[in-house]
């Protein structure tokens, strides 16, 4: 039983039939390249690995201090004490008060 890869374009026409023994054929013939060549086999898995210890160390998906505005109508004691909540929050600081919605 063989399956059959078809790849269509935005107007169904029919580019590619690739059997999947056709394409472990070109990913053991690319394999076998970059065996021969050493400078790709050092791009192909030094590289990813590099990048992958550099954006783990230099991305932070961390939120925290975002600044943000105060529209308080109330002026109640429990609006001042959900305000207070935020400023002693690690991630909001209500740095401003605005008086209307524009």
């Amino acid at each position: 039983m063989s399956m059959n890869m078809v790849v269509w374009t935005n107007c169904n026409e029919r580019i590619v039939d690739m059997s999947i023994s056709r394409l472990f054929a070109i990913i053991k013939k690319e394999f076998i390249q970059i065996k021969r060549d050493k400078p790709s086999l050092v791009i192909s898995i030094i590289m990813p690995l590099a990048m992958l210890f550099l954006f783990g160390y230099a991305v932070s998906t961390e939120v925290d201090h975002i600044p943000m505005a105060v529209f308080d109508q109330s002026k109640t004691q429990e609006s001042r004490g959900f305000i207070d909540a935020y400023r002693n929050s690690l991630y909001f600081n209500p740095d401003y008060y605005v008086n209307n919605m524009d």
